[in-house]
């Protein structure tokens, strides 16, 4: 949804439509999302051996893309853990282990 409707403009209704019918009952219970500034993205996008099709896209998709799941995680507020990229590492690691352990 993040990518394709926020990011893209494709139709809500037809996205819908097409997970309804590929995923049928399928839901996903629990999504860390992590939040990268335009520096760590650009700094990441370098670092990589080889780009996808997502990676080639405007600085304007992603910030799209992210503010459409941070539309999305409003709404589900207990079902997103949102990770800030732009902290010291170990820190979100730690953060995930912890929800982990209270998830699992």
């Amino acid at each position: 949804l993040a990518y394709q409707h926020y990011g893209l403009g494709v139709d809500i209704n037809l996205i819908n439509i097409i997970n309804k019918n590929i995923l049928k009952n399928f839901k996903v219970d629990f999504t860390f999302l992590n939040i990268v500034d335009k520096k760590n993205l650009i700094k990441r996008l370098k670092s990589r051996k080889s780009l996808n099709r997502y990676d080639l896209f405007n600085y304007n998709f992603y910030n799209k893309v992210q503010n459409g799941f941070l539309k999305i995680s409003k709404k589900k507020i207990k079902k997103y853990q949102i990770i800030d990229s732009s902290l010291d590492k170990k820190h979100n690691i730690s953060l995930v282990l912890k929800k982990i352990d209270k998830l699992v």
